[in-house]
């Protein structure tokens, strides 16, 4: 019940007032964390970018309180969190291996990731499936499903990526780095921290990365939610990765571009906190 009067709350577009507890992973690097709301689950949003800081993406994705326990995080490398070079998506998989075992050591979690963040909970569930319960994932990126993004020349060349294998093996950096390019107005204006070099590094990394066929194997549940507006977006992978996994449901929201929950935020997170409710009964009524 508790569940269902947040949600109607939310659609209705108030927002309860939720205690929140900031908090810090220690280790290397030291991680930022926030947590609010309190109920089944235990939800970790994982922030896009990459080389971004979590705060861009609230307070709309606070909505998902609606449905239990909320964390977000900082990635390594940006915002409250360290530095600590590597940066590559092996060691933000570990990052957020170890700040699950902080939050919620024996418990199994849901990954919500937007753009890079649904590429890290898919990686990340790739290499610890007992971890996940379920996934939701929006703004899917279409190099996830093998077809290769245009290139963000004349960000990402020659000289940029000599300057990030520099960074990343923690050595002197020899040249100035181009500015990444500005993302999408209503997103670029959340923007308080913008770590691009982050970015580049993660990006380079990204050959070794799971492959379609291998992130088939994923049986956990996983909403994909995407928009169907291309005039608002050059691509989106959520189609064909829902095609892929074997116990995927994909939700398409109109009017909507690559970030959907800041285009249509009624409609994302009442799909998404659906979602989490019909989950919470299936596991009461399994046991």
């Amino acid at each position: 019940m508790r569940c269902l009067v947040l949600i109607i709350g939310f659609i209705l577009g108030a927002r309860p007032v939720i205690s929140q507890t900031p908090g810090v992973i220690e280790g290397r690097p030291r991680l930022y964390y926030e947590s609010l709301g309190k109920g089944p689950e235990t939800i970790v949003v994982v922030n896009g970018g990459p080389g971004l800081t979590h705060d861009y993406m609230r307070p709309e994705w606070d909505q998902l309180a609606a449905s239990g326990r909320v964390t977000y995080y900082d990635q390594n490398g940006c915002g409250k969190s360290e530095r600590v070079p590597p940066y590559g998506w092996r060691s933000h998989v570990a990052d957020l291996d170890r700040l699950l075992n902080a939050v919620a050591p024996r418990n199994r979690v849901v990954l919500a990731g937007s753009s890079w963040g649904s590429m890290l909970a898919l990686y990340y569930t790739y290499q610890h499936p007992e971890r996940i319960k379920a996934l939701i994932l929006s703004g899917v990126p279409l190099g996830v499903v093998g077809v290769a993004p245009k290139s963000s020349a004349p960000w990402f060349q020659q000289q940029n990526k000599s300057r990030w294998d520099s960074i990343n093996r923690n050595m002197p950096v020899l040249s100035k780095g181009d500015p990444r390019p500005p993302l999408e107005s209503k997103l670029q204006e959340r923007i308080k921290e913008d770590c691009g070099d982050v970015a580049g590094i993660i990006n380079m990394s990204l050959g070794d990365a799971p492959r379609a066929q291998q992130l088939a194997r994923i049986s956990a549940p996983v909403l994909i939610i995407h928009g169907s507006n291309p005039e608002q977006m050059s691509g989106d992978g959520g189609p064909g990765l829902a095609e892929i996994l074997p116990n995927a449901k994909l939700v398409t929201v109109p009017d909507a571009g690559h970030d959907p929950w800041l285009d249509q935020p009624k409609l994302f997170f009442t799909a998404a906190n659906g979602f989490l409710m019909r989950l919470a009964t299936h596991n009461s009524t399994a046991h």
